[in-house]
């Protein structure tokens, strides 16, 4: 993802075999909208899917929407790419990457998005983000707890996904965090997507339309927040590159870095230096 831009907030799922819900979900608000042909997808429904998504994709004016594949290695990854290699989407959502060299078996020009979701996965966190067709990734946390045989909870969550935002910040990759199960507590999502927010995730993966504005709302700044790192960069850009103080506190590089993220978070900022 290029700094300059506002970076997407929010990723919403919808099951490659209800075509009938791709415009609805295209037109929730969502940031990114993700058509999926693995999970959501039984076996025997993958092919008439699979047609269902490239008969969209190609007649659709919607640029946000991307598609998530099957996993590398498994049977159904070469039909997908055979069908999709022809379209311009802004993502590819590759499942189950245990290692960068999965990667390579991709050859989809769009921009990949592995999803780590295995001990396996978090413990190659830096080697997956660091490859030069990886902007974006997602933490599997239902697969990951699965394979580490641990509740979906929050403290048994917490290491990977700190793990991972610090490999995501390192090699300059967009994370999306998992989605909140519980598509009917709203507040609980919000709430949690704060606690998410505070780790240094900037994004998050949802289930259902409903969850796509209390993303946004734990995840954009808050008007006093932008109106703080205005002055903070004012006052840092009067002062010359001098020492500065904003409210009586010092401005160094941290606190600048700090303040250009407020604004780029709120898509006001012409990058993060």
């Amino acid at each position: 993802m290029t700094a300059a831009m506002p970076q997407p907030r929010s990723l919403l799922f919808v099951p490659g075999n209800r075509p009938e819900r791709f415009d609805k979900a295209a037109e929730s608000g969502a940031d990114f909208v993700c058509i999926d042909l693995e999970d959501a997808v039984a076996p025997d429904a993958k092919a008439e899917a699979r047609d269902a998504v490239v008969a969209y994709l190609n007649d659709t004016a919607h640029t946000h929407v991307g598609v998530r594949i099957n996993s590398p290695g498994t049977q159904y990854i070469d039909a997908d790419q055979d069908a999709l290699e022809a379209l311009d989407m802004p993502f590819v959502m590759v499942p189950k990457v245990d290692t960068a060299t999965e990667l390579e078996a991709i050859r989809l020009s769009a921009p990949l998005i592995p999803v780590l979701e295995s001990a396996l996965a978090i413990l190659n966190a830096r080697d997956i983000m660091a490859s030069e067709r990886v902007t974006m990734a997602l933490f599997g946390g239902g697969d990951f707890t699965a394979d580490m045989g641990i509740p979906m909870t929050w403290d048994a969550m917490h290491h990977a996904r700190a793990h991972l935002a610090t490999c995501a910040v390192a090699y300059d990759v967009h994370l999306f965090d998992v989605p909140y199960i519980d598509v009917h507590d709203v507040a609980g999502g919000e709430r949690d997507t704060e606690r998410v927010a505070a780790l240094g995730i900037p994004a998050r993966a949802a289930l259902h339309p409903k969850q796509i504005p209390a993303i946004h709302r734990a995840l954009d700044p808050s008007e006093e927040e932008i109106a703080d790192a205005h002055e903070i960069v004012a006052a840092y850009e009067a002062s010359g590159g001098n020492v500065a103080l904003h409210r009586g506190k010092l401005i160094e590089a941290p606190t600048l870095r700090a303040a250009q993220r407020v604004l780029a978070r709120a898509g006001q900022s012409k990058g993060i230096v």
